[in-house]
């Protein structure tokens, strides 16, 4: 078996809930096939803390003890999962307490866990990435789409944070695209047009430079000056088949959490970035002291028992339908039991359901409420993830810098260059 789709989850800045929910995703997603989550947040062993298993290997023992990364597996304790709904989830744990050598990796260090991920034994890898965007970050995000990014309404700096990673992420692209020695290089086409684009780009990703205030901006300016020639072609459609994918963590109502979060964050986009991005709202995890308490408890909130039963009817609502009856209004239906939309997820059918999900959390009472939220994600990450091209929805493998401009290279049919030396040698594509 190989990983089938690597899912990174990330956030400007902590404090959004980011492990929370990726927890609880990547419990969902092992209801349909092997999911592994992996902390890379090393500072802080959130996922060891919010998940009360006994860890006998982690990252510690990857990188100190020589341990493959599948043999720091942990998996659920039947305290946690009695009935072994979840028995195809297992997560790989950050060390204990903070070290710098895992807190902040080397390049060595990095490229070997990414090797090592790719080749973990499972269909889906969560990977729960920390909060910034250094290199231990950017380098475990795709180069075609966002990842996953988790953003709040309270938090207006991390909504800012968001969108700053988009950028970063879709500048990193562009550079490698358009380098002077890269895949877009042609007996006709001179470094100079290539070292003209990027001093271009150097204006547009600076923040306090507004001679070129965005992408699309810079587009109008290279089709004013050389027309629709292929470097511009090649520009448009990198901006416009790059992905960005959001969760709206702590939903306190539609419009504030418009005004005061995804409001905020596609302006940015639009006026920093591009107006052409392709953005899309996977759904939302109500604010909840549900989930506050399953992370206190160690017992994450999609690990609730799900046999639960159908709401009492008190004794009120009682002598209301007798009431009713006497009028000849007919008393009020019996409470439905309760359904698990984690229950079943299936792949082929999730583009329908996630539309039951929504209709139930918005109208129907016998549901699990805030549960529900990760079954709706749940179907809308399953449809990209079975029915989008590959690279539209997190990415097939983890890619090293070198292995990245490779795979650029393939894109535009080129033949790859040998490692300049630095170590990175490439993997087969």
């Amino acid at each position: 078996m190989s990983v089938k789709r690597i899912l990174p989850v990330a956030s400007g800045k902590g404090g959004v809930g980011k492990s929370t929910f990726a927890i609880n995703f990547a419990l969902a997603l092992s209801r349909v096939a092997p999911t592994a989550l992996v902390d890379l947040d090393t500072g802080t062993s959130s996922i060891r803390n919010t998940v009360d298993a006994p860890v006998t290997r982690d990252l510690y023992h990857f990188f100190r003890k020589g341990e493959p990364l599948d043999r720091c597996l942990t998996p659920l304790p039947d305290s946690l999962d009695p009935h072994g709904q979840f028995r195809n989830f297992a997560f790989v744990a950050a060390p204990r307490h903070a070290m710098e050598e895992f807190t902040n990796l080397n390049d060595e260090h990095r490229f070997r866990l990414m090797r090592a991920v790719n080749a973990l034994p499972v269909t889906y890898v969560v990977l729960d990435l920390r909060a910034g965007m250094d290199s231990n970050v950017l380098d475990f995000l795709p180069h075609s789409n966002s990842g996953i990014l988790v953003f709040t309404p309270h938090h207006p700096a991390a909504t800012a944070a968001a969108a700053d990673i988009v950028k970063a992420l879709l500048f990193r692209k562009l550079r490698l695209v358009f380098a002077p020695e890269g895949p877009l290089v042609t007996p006709r086409r001179t470094d100079r047009q290539l070292d003209t684009i990027n001093g271009l780009l150097d204006r547009v990703e600076d923040d306090y430079d507004d001679r070129i205030v965005n992408l699309d901006a810079f587009l109008g300016d290279l089709l004013e000056a050389f027309g629709e020639a292929d470097l511009v072609q090649a520009l448009a459609e990198n901006i416009a088949s790059f992905g960005v994918y959001f969760v709206l963590n702590m939903f306190d109502g539609v419009r504030e959490s418009f005004e005061s979060a995804v409001e905020p964050f596609v302006r940015s986009l639009q006026q920093h970035v591009s107006g052409n991005l392709a953005i899309h709202n996977l759904g939302w995890i109500v604010a909840s002291n549900d989930v506050h308490e399953a992370n206190c408890q160690r017992h994450p909130i999609v690990l609730r028992d799900t046999a639960v039963a159908a709401p009492a009817r008190d004794k009120v609502q009682d002598e209301l339908d007798k009431i009713a009856a006497g009028l000849g209004l007919g008393a009020r239906p019996a409470p439905r039991k309760v359904v698990d939309y984690l229950a079943r997820l299936d792949p082929d059918q999730a583009v329908f359901d996630q539309l039951e999900v929504l209709r139930a959390m918005h109208h129907d009472t016998a549901t699990l409420q805030v549960r529900d939220n990760f079954g709706y994600i749940a179907r809308r990450a399953l449809h990209l993830l079975h029915h989008a091209p590959p690279d539209r929805f997190g990415q097939r493998r983890l890619l090293t810098p070198f292995e990245l401009f490779q795979a650029l290279f393939a894109a535009a049919g080129v033949a790859t260059r040998e490692p300049d030396g630095d170590g990175d040698e490439a993997l087969p594509l």
